[in-house]
């Protein structure tokens, strides 16, 4: 049976306008090294070609991945973090779902400064999290009102740090 008080999301970067940038620097990369050839073969590919390929390798295969259960919060951010994070219960003072900017941290992804460490791949709401000791972190989600209520049901009072 599975628990209603789980939560599991995995989420990548990938998005419509980043999937066209990749495919225009692939096609100018191998246009270059078609170009390069005197448009007689495909022996050589331009770095743009090589460089736009492993990008967006990277981006693919890169996943924020959350868990929430009965123990805390949980995240791996694959290829940065293989192991995961974890913030419990009793360490956390405030946790709720709030909209961000992106702006604040400087774009998306693995974020230090701003108001505190961030780990996001796409929109414009996440897990705000405000430890005891005053470290604040923020989770991205994709869906805000699944999380809330979960955050809810393990830690009611939003205002206890």
């Amino acid at each position: 049976m599975k628990n209603r008080w789980v939560y599991r999301e995995s989420q990548n970067f990938l998005t419509w306008w980043l999937v066209l940038g990749f495919v225009f620097v692939l096609g100018l990369g191998l246009y270059a090294g078609w170009k390069a050839n005197g448009y007689t073969g495909w022996r050589d590919f331009s770095a743009g070609f090589w460089v736009g390929s492993s990008v967006a390798l990277l981006f693919l295969f890169m996943r924020l991945r959350t868990c929430i259960d009965e123990q805390g919060i949980h995240i791996r951010f694959i290829p940065f973090i293989w192991k995961k994070k974890k913030w419990k219960w009793e360490d956390i003072g405030k946790v709720y779902v709030k909209k961000y900017s992106p702006w604040e941290y400087g774009g998306w992804g693995w974020r230090f400064g701003g108001p505190g460490v961030a780990y996001t791949t796409k929109g414009f709401y996440g897990i705000w999290i405000v430890l005891k000791n005053g470290k604040a972190i923020l989770v991205g989600t994709q869906h805000p009102e699944n999380v809330q209520e979960l955050l809810n049901h393990y830690k009611p009072n939003k205002d206890e740090a």
